[in-house]
């Protein structure tokens, strides 16, 4: 289960006080049409913040700079800083919509 925020932000940076690294193995799966076109390991990413402190994960279109996110997406519907997912104390994670142009879905159902 999924929990939902919906507000706005305008950077990626600093990660929610309250965040930590999920305990159990979570993926996010890139759709277009209905196709998979790509499955990212949200514990690696978080894997790789270790060193500054970040464990929540952004993603979107911004590939010109990898410093903005962390998933780079390849569909046009998606904002340049689309969204954030962080992960709470409990493991549970919190999907943040970034004040994307088009809206954040999960399993189909706009936030």
């Amino acid at each position: 289960e999924i929990t939902v925020v919906t507000t706005t932000m305008s950077c990626r940076r600093p990660s929610p006080s309250w965040s930590r690294a999920p305990q159990h193995a979570w993926s996010l799966d890139e759709i277009k049409h209905g196709n998979i076109l790509n499955t990212h390991s949200l514990n690696s990413i978080i894997q790789t913040h270790k060193n500054n402190d970040n464990s929540c994960i952004t993603f979107g279109r911004i590939a010109d700079d990898p410093a903005l996110v962390d998933i780079v997406t390849a569909h046009e519907s998606c904002s340049r800083l689309h969204a954030r997912i962080a992960f709470d104390k409990g493991g549970t994670p919190w999907l943040r919509d970034l004040g994307s142009g088009n809206g954040t879905f999960v399993n189909e159902k706009r936030l």
